[in-house]
C-alpha cells in the first residue's frame, strides 16, 4: 500500500532520463516530490545514478559542388564506353538520374565521343555492327568479328555478284540503272548501302545472304532512327531490299515496316514533288530554308517510280499497307523517262507502273479492262517485249478482274462470268512462265513470286469451285492444274543445282529451295481433292496450313505465304 502510494505521488522520469537502475532493469523511474533518488532506487536502499546519455548523429557530409559530382559520373561513363567494358551490370539510381535530368553541367557533352565502338559510320565496314543479343565483354568473343567479316565478299565476289544483279535482277524490278563500266569497289565507296543489299541479294551463299541481310536490317536502324540520315543510298538500297525480300529471311514480317520507311524517305527528300524555287517565303515574310535547288536526275526518277511501283504492289497483294500516293511530278518523271531512256530497263520500269496504276486507280470493272486492253495493244505490239512486262501484264489483268471478289461472299451472274477471264489470264501467265529458262529464275523480284504463288492458289481454286454455273470439267480438259502445279516445280527444283547454290549449314535450304518445298505441299491436296462438295464443306490443309477457301480475301492474304515461304534465322 505504501509502494503504490509513493509510486503514485511521483512523476515519471522524461524520456531518456531515468536512472541507470531502472534503465538496466527496464523499470520505470518515478520521481519522488522530495527530490533525492527515484522511488525505486530509495525503496530498495540502491545508489541512484542518472544514465550517460549518448546520441547517435550520422557524421555531416563536406559540401560537395553538385555540378562537379554530376561531372565525375559522367566521365565514368563514357571512359567505361571507351574501354568497352560496359555491361548490362552496370546500375544508375534513380537518385542519379534525378540529378541528370535537373542539373546542367557545364560545357557541352560531345555525343559522337560516347558512341559505342560497335556502332560503326555508313562509309566504314560494313559488316561493323554487332547483333544486339551479342553485347557482351569482347575480351570473351574475341572471334566475332572475325567470323562476320569472313562473309564479306572477296573483290573477286562482289564483280561477280554486281555482274548477276545486271544481268538477272535488274530486269525483273528495274528501279536502278548500274552502269557497265561501275565496278563493284567504286558502287561500294559512291553507294556503300546499295552494295551492300546488292551483295546480299546476288549471293549464292545462302548463309552469306543471311547475314548480310541482318547487317542491312541494323544499318537501316541506325542510320535512319538513331543517326536521322535521309540520302538517295538509303533509299536504293531499301527498294533492292524489298524487291527481292523473298531472300531476306526472318522470323517476323518487315515488308509493311520496310515499304513505309520507303516512302518517308521519298518525302523526306522531296522525289514525289517538284523541285521547290528559292522564292519560298517562311513565316512573316522571311526566306524559306529549301533543298538545293538541283535539276531533278534520273536516278531519283526511277527510285520515286520503284518506290511506287513496290508500295503499290505489296499493298494489293497484303491489303495491309498503303501504297506511296500518286502525284502530278512523279506523273511528268513518267514521261520524261520514257521519252529519254537512257537503258533497255527504263522501258520495263514505264510500262511496270502503267500497268500498276490501273490496279491503283481501281476503277470500274469494264472500265479497267478497257484501260488494260488499250495498254495491252501497245505493249504487244513491238517486236520484241520483255517476258517481265508480259507477266506483269497478265498478273495485273488477274488482279483487276479479282478485285471484284474481295468483299464479297455471294457471286453474282457478271462475276461468275468474269471467272473465265480470270482463268484465261492465268493460262497466259503460265504460258509465258514456261518460255522462262530456270535459270533466268534467279533475277526473280519477290513480286513475281507473290504472282506465281496466287496464280497457282487461285487455280487451284478454281479447279476446285463447286457450282452449277461454273462448268469446271468442261474447263479444265484443256489445261490441267495438275500439269501446270508439276511443271512449275520442276523447273524451280532446277535453278538451286543450276545457280550454284551453297546451303551448308542452312537446312531450311536457299529461296528455291524452300519455294519447291511450298509448291510440292500443294499437290497432296489437289490429287485427294474427288469433287468440288468436299473443297466447299472444308477447308483444306497442307502441312497444317490453311490454303485459302473462296475466291474471296482470303485468297489474298499471303501470311500463310509468307509463313510457308519464308523461314526464320
Amino acid at each position: 500500500m505504501d509502494q503504490h502510494s509513493s509510486s503514485s505521488l511521483g512523476t515519471p522520469a522524461p524520456y531518456g532520463q531515468a536512472c541507470t537502475s531502472c534503465a538496466q532493469s527496464k523499470c520505470k523511474c518515478i520521481i519522488r516530490p522530495v527530490g533525492g533518488a527515484c522511488d525505486r532506487c530509495h525503496r530498495l536502499n540502491k545508489q541512484c545514478r542518472p544514465i550517460e546519455a549518448i546520441r547517435r548523429r550520422n557524421p555531416k557530409r563536406p559540401a560537395v559542388n553538385k555540378t562537379a559530382r554530376l561531372e565525375q559520373k559522367l566521365d565514368g561513363l563514357v571512359s567505361l564506353i571507351k574501354s568497352g567494358a560496359l555491361s548490362s551490370t552496370v546500375d544508375i539510381s534513380p537518385q542519379d538520374m534525378r540529378s541528370l535530368g535537373n542539373t546542367t553541367p557545364r560545357g557541352t557533352i560531345n555525343m559522337d565521343t560516347v558512341t559505342p565502338d560497335y556502332i560503326q559510320p555508313l562509309g566504314g565496314s560494313l559488316l561493323g555492327v554487332t547483333d544486339a543479343g551479342t553485347l557482351e565483354n569482347s575480351s570473351t568473343t574475341p572471334t566475332t568479328d572475325s567470323i562476320r567479316a569472313s562473309y564479306e565478299p572477296s573483290q573477286v565476289e562482289a564483280e561477280q555478284y554486281l555482274a548477276s544483279f545486271r544481268t538477272y535482277k535488274s530486269r525483273g524490278f528495274p528501279f536502278v540503272h548500274i552502269p557497265s563500266t561501275t565496278t563493284a569497289s567504286h558502287l561500294k565507296q559512291e553507294r556503300p548501302f546499295l552494295w551492300l543489299c546488292i551483295m546480299s541479294i546476288a549471293s549464292n551463299s545462302t548463309l552469306q545472304q543471311r547475314l548480310l541481310g541482318s547487317r542491312i536490317r541494323q544499318f537501316i536502324a541506325q542510320e535512319m532512327v538513331v543517326q536521322l540520315n535521309r540520302n538517295m543510298d538509303l533509299l536504293l538500297g531499301i527498294l533492292t531490299f524489298i524487291g527481292w525480300a523473298t531472300i531476306q529471311t526472318h522470323n517476323k514480317p518487315f515488308l509493311s515496316v520496310f515499304t513505309q520507311l520507303a516512302i518517308s524517305l521519298v518525302s523526306e527528300l522531296g522525289l514525289a514533288k517538284p523541285i521547290p524555287k528559292n522564292s519560298q517565303m517562311g513565316l512573316c515574310g522571311m526566306p524559306k530554308l529549301s533543298r538545293a535547288t538541283t535539276p531533278r536526275t534520273m536516278e531519283e526518277r526511277r527510285a520515286v517510280l520503284g518506290c511506287f511501283l513496290s508500295t503499290s504492289i505489296l499493298s494489293s497483294f497484303l491489303q495491309k499497307t498503303d501504297a506511296l500516293r500518286w502525284t502530278p511530278h512523279m506523273e511528268e518523271c513518267l514521261i520524261i523517262l520514257d521519252e529519254k531512256k537512257e537503258c533497255p530497263n527504263d522501258a520495263i520500269l514505264v510500262q511496270q507502273v502503267r500497268l500498276q496504276l490501273i490496279v491503283e486507280r481501281r476503277m470500274s470493272l469494264e472500265r479497267s479492262l478497257l484501260d488494260l486492253q488499250n495498254l495491252k495493244t501497245s505493249i504487244v505490239s513491238p517486236t520484241h517485249i520483255s517476258d517481265v512486262v508480259l507477266l506483269h501484264l497478265y498478273g495485273t489483268e488477274l488482279d483487276v478482274i479479282l478485285s471484284e471478289f474481295l468483299h464479297t461472299d455471294e457471286l453474282a451472274l457478271e462475276q461468275w462470268k468474269s471467272l473465265d477471264v480470270a482463268l484465261e489470264s492465268i493460262k497466259s501467265w503460265f504460258n509465258v512462265f514456261f518460255t522462262i529458262q530456270p535459270l533466268a529464275y534467279l533475277g526473280f523480284s519477290h513480286f513475281i513470286f507473290l504472282q506465281l504463288t496466287r496464280c497457282i492458289t487461285i487455280l487451284y481454286r478454281l479447279k476446285t469451285l463447286d457450282d452449277s454455273t461454273w462448268e469446271e470439267n468442261h474447263v479444265w480438259k484443256t489445261e490441267e492444274a495438275l500439269q501446270v502445279l508439276d511443271r512449275v516445280l520442276n523447273n524451280i527444283e532446277q535453278v538451286t543445282f543450276l545457280g550454284g547454290f551453297d546451303n551448308t549449314d542452312c537446312p531450311d535450304g536457299d529461296v528455291f529451295t524452300r519455294a519447291a518445298h511450298l509448291y510440292r505441299s500443294f499437290r497432296p491436296a489437289w490429287e485427294t481433292k474427288g469433287n468440288s462438295v468436299q473443297s466447299k464443306s472444308s477447308p483444306q490443309y497442307i502441312d497444317d496450313q490453311i490454303l485459302p477457301d473462296s475466291i474471296g480475301t482470303d485468297s489474298f492474304d499471303v501470311d500463310w505465304f509468307t509463313d510457308l515461304f519464308l523461314s526464320s534465322n
